[in-house]
């Protein structure tokens, strides 16, 4: 991988928007690309927005040299979801094969949720909702792994989350990522939103799992296993 850089080297600014650019050029965008126009631009937009925290409007409103936001997005929703998240997978991958070693490796899994005030573009079934932050409950969550390196959490795996499927599904397809990592699993961290009894079944034949106590009650007797089949005495 050309654009990955040597973990001695010390970045530039410049340098690290090109290791962005050429990551993002590994995605192709059927939409443009079909039409003959400059897929580059859309990608040096999308960059934008992302290290701005803006959104594509807000870029397109103020930058240069920009398409619309309208045809911006148009285009962005013409990459398959399905295939964009194997792409950014496998680019997640063979990462973690350039900057870590072959050794066991811990991994920890979050929910990442990102506000959103805006409408759904493919049907409500995409939105989840959340704490209210910034006047809207409605949110973009993602379920990510990644490991602590040098101090510093690095993603190795990730995938969306739909607001209308249970959240055992996502582990499931982020436990798919994991297994092709380059290295085994030694263990897996995950806080008490995976806390329902399929997804700690699911973590569990993976490897040795930590999850925080849920103090509930009748409900912690619930989400454990109490029932007695006999006693032994001795």
């Amino acid at each position: 991988m050309k654009y990955l850089y040597h973990p001695n080297s010390v970045l530039t600014v410049s340098d690290l928007e090109t290791l962005a650019l050429d990551l993002l050029s590994e995605i192709p965008i059927p939409g443009v690309e079909a039409a003959a126009f400059d897929s580059g631009i859309i990608r040096q937009t999308l960059l934008q927005a992302a290290v701005d925290q803006k959104s594509i409007k807000a870029v397109t409103d103020t930058t240069r040299g920009t398409y619309s936001d309208d045809y911006t997005l148009a285009q962005l929703h013409t990459v398959p979801p399905a295939e964009l998240e194997a792409i950014a997978n496998r680019l997640l991958c063979q990462q973690a094969a350039m900057i870590l070693g072959p050794v066991p490796r811990i991994i920890c899994l979050d929910f990442v949720d990102i506000h959103y005030h805006g409408c759904p573009h493919a049907g409500p079934g995409v939105i989840c909702h959340t704490k209210p932050r910034d006047g809207t409950s409605q949110c973009h969550r993602y379920l990510a792994g990644f490991i602590l390196c040098r101090a510093k959490p690095l993603v190795v795996a990730v995938t969306p989350v739909r607001g209308d499927e249970p959240k055992s599904d996502a582990v499931e397809r982020v436990l798919d990522h994991v297994a092709a990592l380059p290295f085994d699993v030694a263990g897996v961290l995950a806080d008490r939103g995976f806390y329902d009894g399929t997804s700690i079944e699911r973590l569990d034949a993976v490897a040795l799992v930590d999850l925080p106590v849920v103090r509930r009650g009748k409900q912690m007797a619930e989400k454990l296993n109490t029932t007695v089949s006999y006693w032994m005495s001795t």
